[in-house]
């Protein structure tokens, strides 16, 4: 009878154990190691030093997973000097359609930051969508960009008005030999705007890797700490190239 009683004891406490480790393994956030961290099937790899985007400062620390498995890329000040995230794919993609649902109200995040979403080779082979007022304090916040944006046709701008604050929106860049358009649709999946580029010699021919950033013009002008989350990530009908 003591043996049916401590093997029952036992079989409960292992039950225990074995539900609060999960719990806990459940609801863990994940952390970058040695400047990498893994997140929809690639390792990325976060920047550090000092370098553009704005000759800003750059955390390698500076981007964690949630516990819904939510990208969070964070601006905040270390001893003194704004530092800022960004993160690099393992993978570089030949065409395709890149889709990013983002979790943060950013049409109201302060008027000297700048969300990144994009493709990239280098300055002249480049896909962009980004949320920014670029300093100002009323004006477009939504742009699309196929670099060099210089060049007449090549970046859009659009004025998304107030009552959209930008929460649990879809970003879309559909990258095709003879066409790029960008989307961005709210929750709801009513656009927000969207834009057919088809200057064919200005669309890239060749495989970038995909790039997400949080940076500044200047420091945040309220003074606080700014943080982007990043629910979802896809990238689907590319022709992929590992590069890392």
């Amino acid at each position: 009878m003591k043996t049916i009683k401590y093997l029952m004891c036992s079989f409960v406490l292992l039950f225990v154990l074995i539900s609060v480790v999960s719990v806990v393994s459940a609801g863990a956030n994940k952390y970058p190691s040695n400047g990498v961290i893994n997140w929809k099937g690639q390792n990325w790899y976060l920047t550090g030093g000092q370098s553009n985007p704005g000759n800003n400062y750059w955390n390698n620390t500076g981007a964690w997973i949630d516990a819904q498995n939510r990208m969070h890329l964070t601006v905040s000040k270390d001893k003194g000097k704004w530092k800022c995230t960004m993160l690099n794919s393992q993978y570089a993609y030949l065409y395709g359609t890149f889709t990013w649902t983002v979790a943060s109200p950013v049409y109201t995040f302060d008027k000297n930051s700048v969300v990144g979403l994009c493709t990239y080779l280098d300055d002249y082979h480049e896909l962009d969508i980004e949320t920014s007022r670029w300093g100002e304090t009323k004006g477009k916040q939504l742009w699309y960009s196929v670099q060099p944006a210089k060049i007449d046709g090549n970046s859009k701008g659009y004025l998304v008005p107030s009552s959209i604050k930008g929460t649990n929106t879809v970003y879309k860049i559909e990258w095709k030999p003879d066409y790029v358009r960008f989307t961005s649709t709210q929750a709801n999946g009513k656009i927000i705007s969207d834009y057919n580029y088809t200057n064919v010699s200005g669309i890239p021919q060749q495989p970038e890797s995909v790039i997400m950033n949080l940076w500044l013009m200047a420091p945040p002008s309220n003074g606080k700490k700014i943080e982007l989350i990043i629910s979802d990530f896809t990238v689907t009908n590319s022709l992929i190239r590992k590069v890392a």
